[in-house]
């Protein structure tokens, strides 16, 4: 019972927050983070979750997305799949955080791999490109992640209602989508910045309202940003080693939301939709009233008072 009431409200976090989004069009990692923080985390305890919640839902949603078959994988397709598992299973006895991301890992690679080779062949870039743009979006997530620790607790909160009120912002000024494109990338690379900084990954946001014509980094911006936060996660595992448990029992929870409700589908035409900006204003301005306090993350005994996951 112990058990099942410290990990409750990090599931119960992620199927809210999924279901959430999905009745009103707002991000999810907004959502989410929101739960988070008044669920108590501290500033490094809340970008280790988050990062760790987004890498792994968003794999729920591009493996529904883009369904796929063992046969038709392009690095372990077959009876190869077992080098991937036993590997993980390798790791795991070592490491079992490096253990699970890099189980989460191979599989993003066979969907974007699937995703790469339906791109057009005469505009989609270079997979040297691909690794170029995801190493800078990478650093720039790692810098985010190593800033958190320098913010006051008590204020942390302020830097999640302000990222949702810059992504509300620039959601409202792009209406136009034939405006901007030249500043367009350095947005998306900007946004890296704040998924470090705060957790929020804006990709359903921004691909909906991306740019005509569509710039590269634009067409590939769920792959850049995923191996970014993988990046991300394994730096701030570094920086902090901390790894919250509660936050995989988050992604079962958004993943249960998502099989159930779906997703929210923004419109790829006209302006974002201004009810969706509206609530999400509302909900951010009303969270940073609220001031929630940064009493730390639920104890979950399995990891945090045996020390399993800290290695």
């Amino acid at each position: 019972m112990e058990m099942l009431s410290a990990i409750a409200p990090f599931f119960v976090a992620g199927l809210m927050g999924t279901v959430f989004a999905r009745f009103t069009g707002i991000n999810m990692s907004m959502c989410v983070l929101l739960m988070f923080l008044y669920m108590g985390a501290k500033p490094v305890e809340c970008i280790a979750a988050m990062l760790m919640f987004n890498v792994f839902t968003y794999f729920t949603v591009y493996s529904q997305l883009h369904v796929m078959k063992i046969k038709s994988f392009t690095f372990f397709p077959g009876v190869r799949l077992a080098i991937p598992i036993l590997i993980t299973i390798a790791l795991a006895a070592l490491n079992p955080f490096i253990g699970i991301v890099f189980f989460v890992f191979t599989f993003l690679m066979e969907i974007f791999a699937k995703i790469y080779k339906e791109m057009d062949a005469k505009s989609r870039p270079t997979k040297g490109k691909i690794g170029q743009m995801v190493v800078i979006a990478g650093i720039l997530v790692t810098i985010g992640a190593a800033i958190v620790q320098f913010i006051p607790e008590n204020y942390y909160y302020i830097v999640g209602g302000v990222t949702i009120l810059i992504y509300a912002f620039v959601m409202w000024r792009t209406g136009d989508r034939r405006k901007g494109t030249a500043w367009w990338d350095k947005m998306l690379y900007a946004s890296t910045f704040l998924t470090g900084l705060s957790g929020i990954d804006g990709t359903d946001w921004l691909t909906a309202m991306r740019r005509n014509p569509e710039s590269v980094l634009s067409k590939c911006y769920p792959i850049v940003i995923n191996g970014a936060m993988i990046i991300g996660l394994l730096a701030s595992y570094a920086m902090y080693q901390y790894f919250s448990l509660g936050a995989l029992f988050a992604t079962i929870g958004s993943a249960v939301g998502i099989r159930l409700f779906g997703l929210y589908e923004h419109k790829e035409k006209g302006s974002f939709s201004y009810l969706t900006l509206g609530i999400a204003v509302l909900a951010a301005l009303v969270f940073m009233i609220i001031q929630p306090v940064p009493t730390g993350f639920p104890v979950v005994p399995m990891a945090d008072q045996t020390g399993f996951f800290d290695f």
